[in-house]
């Protein structure tokens, strides 16, 4: 393995492809040049998908004016780890470069974890469920509580509490949100919802309707009423109101409405003139 100390950022190619010096423990910190074979990426990286047109375009941009930024790596069990910068490794590698400038820490496990983060979070570079799953694993595996988390990546623990949140939601609908369908703020509100077919019909909602965050916390909110029940009506009853209907029709005269509500109800009897009414009167009275 072996590295060259650079001097000055932003030297393109040239600088890039010098000879190579081993590195030594007083360049620690310092910008060197490795050999972009010798560097490896990070499996704890909190990135895992990288847009590959973006990627062609930075290795593009590498060709023209070199590597701007240097990487940051520690050493690992072979060579060095990448702890932040492994877009622009891959970029690098598609631009044909032999040699990378690079800064060399020496980091714990965690302290990797963290640093790939924070940088990652500045960038912007995560998409939300990146974040949750690697703040799961710094509380998980290294046992840290929301509250050191809200310091070490400077977002508030209300903040944090809701991406974690986003590790709750079903595969299906996670795969929306790295697949940028859904926002994190669509899948937060989903998770208003208390069944999965719920979540699923509701995700499928919003990406065939657009609908904005603010319409799906509206429409997650009617979705979580109480749906009233259906009064399941008995064939054999319903036969039984139309024959007395048309019992009291054919010895009234007239059309007879039975209107029943669970053992209670009224007898609609209709008329047609004033006379009509006398003759109606007079029957009911005889009866």
């Amino acid at each position: 393995m072996s590295a060259a100390v650079n001097k000055g950022l932003g030297r393109g190619l040239g600088a890039l492809l010098q000879n190579s010096e081993p590195v030594s423990d007083d360049v620690r910190g310092a910008i060197v040049n490795l050999k972009i074979n010798d560097i490896s990426p990070n499996a704890e990286q909190p990135r895992k998908l990288f847009d590959q047109d973006k990627l062609a375009e930075l290795a593009a941009s590498i060709k023209e004016n070199g590597i701007i930024q240097p990487i940051i790596v520690c050493r690992g069990d072979q060579g060095y780890r990448i702890v932040a910068g492994e877009r622009r490794w891959r970029a690098a590698r598609l631009a044909g470069l032999s040699l990378v400038p690079a800064i060399i820490r020496e980091l714990t496990d965690v302290q990797v974890l963290q640093q790939a983060l924070i940088e990652n979070i500045q960038r912007q570079d995560l998409n939300p469920l990146e974040e949750a799953a690697a703040l799961s694993r710094l509380i998980k595996d290294h046992g840290m509580t929301q509250e050191k988390l809200s310091t070490v990546v400077g977002r508030s623990r209300p903040a944090i509490a809701n991406t974690l949140r986003l590790m709750n939601l079903p595969e299906e609908i996670q795969q929306m949100v790295r697949d940028e369908r859904l926002s994190a703020g669509h899948a937060r509100a989903l998770l208003a919802l208390n069944h999965v077919s719920q979540q699923s019909k509701a995700a499928q909602m919003i990406i065939n309707k657009d609908l904005s965050v603010r319409e799906t916390e509206k429409l997650v909110k009617h979705m979580n009423q109480p749906q009233k029940k259906q009064k399941v009506v008995d064939p054999a009853y319903v036969l039984s109101v139309k024959e007395v209907e048309r019992r009291l029709t054919g010895h009234l005269g007239t059309r007879v409405r039975l209107k029943d509500r669970q053992g209670k109800g009224s007898i609609q009897i209709e008329y047609y003139s004033n006379d009509d009414l006398d003759r109606l009167i007079e029957l009911l009275e005889h009866l």
